[in-house]
């Protein structure tokens, strides 16, 4: 499996929930949390669909692709790589516990833990900071500070290993920007959240550029998205490996 079909895959999960209005679902709804005197309004829902595009610039060049995307909360995260006619380069499947990634490409296929992610990108990093991220949402947790910057709410939390920097406009009360650091290697992740639509009660970016910083090289990635959907309804959630592809390992 190359490394940069892994990353392109991974990426798309940093900023997927930036998602165009496309229909106003009635299941989606807002949860209010309150930090100090900041409030930041979250979306709340039960499953979540979603289409879009997207780019990846990095050393080795530009990656384009379409996606489709799955999410069941607080449970699984689920997405197609689709570069175009329908064909599927790559499928993901991330639980609570686990990391599956499908390399059609190339026939091989990844079984493993949080670590292929901590080794990979050199952040600490578990399914409910992945999750928070995704979404766009506050995640209340660790020692907090308030601070004022010009029209933003600047809320700093430290959590074990990471410190958070969440940036949340004052007047939409949503977050407009995030920073994790790890603090043992230095490695970033921002998220930049942009050009906010209703959903449901929800005010929801669909403009939305990430950037991972690593060992002094970076990644930029950002997404277009066309169609945005949460409900109810139960989805499913397929990753069958074909017998004749090889499982790989990385150290």
């Amino acid at each position: 499996m190359r490394s940069k079909n892994i990353l392109l895959c991974l990426l798309s999960l940093l900023a997927f929930a930036s998602c165009k209005k496309d229909t106003v679902p009635t299941t989606a709804t807002a949860t209010t949390e309150t930090v100090g005197r900041v409030s930041v309004k979250n979306l709340e829902f039960n499953y979540l669909t979603t289409r879009g595009q997207l780019k990846l610039e990095d050393k080795n060049g530009t990656t384009s692709s379409g996606y489709a995307l799955r999410v069941k909360k607080d449970s699984i995260i689920w997405i197609s790589v689709l570069p175009g006619l329908g064909f599927e380069a790559a499928r993901i499947k991330i639980t609570t516990d686990s990391i599956y990634v499908m390399d059609r490409l190339h026939k091989e296929y990844l079984a493993t833990d949080y670590s292929f992610l901590r080794n990979k990108f050199h952040v600490d990093m578990d399914y409910n900071v992945l999750q928070a991220i995704l979404l766009g949402n506050y995640q209340p947790a660790g020692a907090e500070k308030v601070m004022d910057e010009a029209d933003l709410h600047h809320i700093q939390q430290a959590r074990e290993n990471l410190l958070f920097d969440y940036f949340v406009g004052r007047q939409s009360s949503k977050l407009q920007q995030l920073n994790v650091q790890d603090k043992n290697t230095g490695n970033t992740i921002t998220v930049k959240y942009d050009s906010f639509q209703s959903v449901g009660e929800t005010p929801f970016a669909y403009a939305l550029a990430a950037q991972v910083l690593q060992q002094g090289q970076s990644s930029n990635f950002s997404l277009t998205h066309n169609r945005v959907t949460v409900n109810d309804e139960a989805l499913e959630f397929p990753f069958n490996v074909p017998s004749d592809y090889k499982r790989i390992n990385f150290n």
